[in-house]
């Protein structure tokens, strides 16, 4: 059913098919119930669509907001994700999204932390992210990166977006995008790691955006993702691409059955599935003890900083800075901790497969 709604979705085609409450649940699971009223023109749907309609414009009405106050006070940024994806759909409204992701500088960071707080901004507790403070405003959340992976994550992931405005066109003033190679490549690395816990079929109309509306380019795209160890996956995507929409986007990858990899991508919905017993067992996190000495010892500079920005410029805080959180680990998280790091992952030959 979803691969009918999905293809008919983009060759603009009515579809006339029965949708029972359990397929609704599963559009729900997968983020794509915006669909259904485009697709069946079935009024009954046409409240799931007309409330990301509403929804759409308050994410891009905060945007506006932080590109406005950043331009004017010359902090470069770059919108990335749902901001950069949703304008690329045929309409924006069906790429639902759960926040705004953008990125500064670390050395920018604490200045952008104290515009956002002036500005009626709230300060979200996310203690336990290593590469974005969290903020909210009129219900919406906004992930400001300060490091575009964690420090566990493959290195030639971090080495290739280490500098990441190198990576950007100007957009305008102190706004910067991703070009459309490099972008996809972030996509791809991001939809890697939420593999582990499970990730929906959403992900794939993102890809196919990508490829319809925006010039890649395959040399430096193929050169990369052999870099960064993500050619099984890509080919998993083109050839998912393939089955679902019947569009072949890049002929370099040679064709194979991937519907273990559709079927995986249905079982678990769009964030993943934590009753499911590979999503309970898999770990997010590429090298667990490197994530646990930077976790411990707050080798992350940026991270170190955003959560102790006097560190910045008064170094000798820090082992008071450390007894600190030291002391918060072993009050707050220090059962999760032992669990996320001993932990057995059973699902080694299943990432394989699915090129993870």
């Amino acid at each position: 059913m979803i691969n009918q709604l999905l293809n008919s979705y983009v060759n603009r085609e009515q579809l006339n098919i029965d949708i029972n409450d359990l397929d609704i649940n599963l559009l729900i699971e997968q983020s794509l119930q915006p669909l259904l009223y485009p697709v069946t023109q079935n009024k009954e749907y046409k409240k799931y669509y007309v409330s990301w309609v509403v929804k759409q414009e308050e994410f891009y009405s905060i945007q506006n907001e932080i590109t406005e106050l950043f331009n004017v006070n010359n902090i470069n940024h770059i919108f990335f994700k749902g901001s950069v994806l949703s304008r690329i759909y045929d309409d924006p409204s069906v790429r639902t999204r759960g926040d705004i992701d953008l990125y500064v500088s670390y050395k920018n960071l604490e200045t952008s932390k104290e515009l956002l707080l002036s500005n009626n901004y709230i300060l979200n507790d996310n203690s336990d992210c290593q590469h974005h403070i969290s903020f909210s405003k009129n219900n919406i959340e906004v992930e400001v990166h300060f490091n575009m992976f964690d420090e566990d994550v493959d290195k030639s992931w971090i080495k290739l977006y280490n500098n990441p405005f190198d990576l950007c066109d100007n957009v305008d003033a102190s706004s910067y995008e991703f070009t459309p190679t490099y972008h996809l490549i972030y996509c791809i690395m991001h939809f890697a790691h939420h593999l582990r816990h499970g990730a929906g079929l959403r992900y794939l109309l993102d890809f196919y955006y990508i490829f319809k509306k925006t010039n890649i380019d395959f040399s430096i795209l193929h050169s990369k993702l052999k870099e960064c160890n993500l050619t099984k996956l890509y080919s998993n995507i083109i050839n998912a691409l393939r089955a679902i929409f019947e569009v072949g986007f890049d002929t370099m990858v040679e064709k194979e059955d991937v519907s273990f990899f559709i079927d995986y991508l249905l079982l678990y919905g769009i964030h993943g599935n934590s009753n499911n017993e590979t999503s309970m067992n898999a770990s997010s996190h590429k090298n667990k003890f490197k994530y646990a000495i930077s976790r411990v010892f707050l080798t992350n500079k940026a991270y170190r900083i955003s959560k102790y920005p006097n560190l910045g410029s008064h170094w000798y805080l820090y082992p008071i800075c450390l007894l600190k959180h030291w002391l918060y680990l072993i009050t707050h998280k220090l059962g999760s901790f032992f669990k996320f790091l001993f932990g057995k992952n059973k699902n080694k030959s299943l990432y394989k497969k699915l090129g993870i």
